[in-house]
């Protein structure tokens, strides 16, 4: 049973699903226009950087990304996969939930919303669309092997 690696990503899940807290407090303090410590009569006016639609988006994803984690982790020890396999999905699976959090960080700040390399129909290419393409891509060819290894897998006894 590849133990190692489905505890290391049920802790990249719960890790993520903290990086979507966060990114919770970001996207209500972009709605807010500034950081609120309600209940407390504490207001601090400031713009946040990026886009409402980008923080929800880190909101959502992450968390989504981090169950997503902590589900597969678990699907590991129901299934027969061979050290070697085990390093794939857990490797393959982590890779992809911190590319995601680089897409949805950096999407935001991306004129072509880090959907290609270079510009597109949505806008230029820039520093901020590479940054959140290529872990992307990079995540999603990952997933993918780390889904086909399990999918094939026969289940455990």
């Amino acid at each position: 049973m590849p133990v190692t690696g489905s505890n290391l990503l049920i802790k990249n899940g719960l890790a993520a699903m903290i990086i979507a807290l966060l990114g919770g407090f970001m996207l209500t303090f972009s709605m807010l226009g500034g950081i609120s410590l309600s209940p407390l009569p504490l207001f601090f006016g400031l713009e946040m950087p990026g886009t409402l639609e980008g923080w929800r988006a880190v909101h959502l994803g992450m968390l989504l990304n981090g169950m997503m984690a902590i589900v597969l982790g678990m699907a590991m020890r129901w299934r027969q996969v061979s050290a070697q396999a085990a390093a794939w999905v857990t490797w393959g699976t982590i890779i992809a939930v911190w590319g995601n959090f680089c897409f949805y960080l950096f999407s935001m700040f991306g004129h072509n919303h880090g959907l290609t390399l270079g510009s597109n129909r949505l806008g230029e290419g820039n520093w901020a669309g590479a940054l959140a393409f290529i872990p992307a891509i990079i995540g999603a060819v990952s997933l993918l092997i780390a889904l086909v290894i399990l999918f094939r897998a026969k289940p455990a006894d």
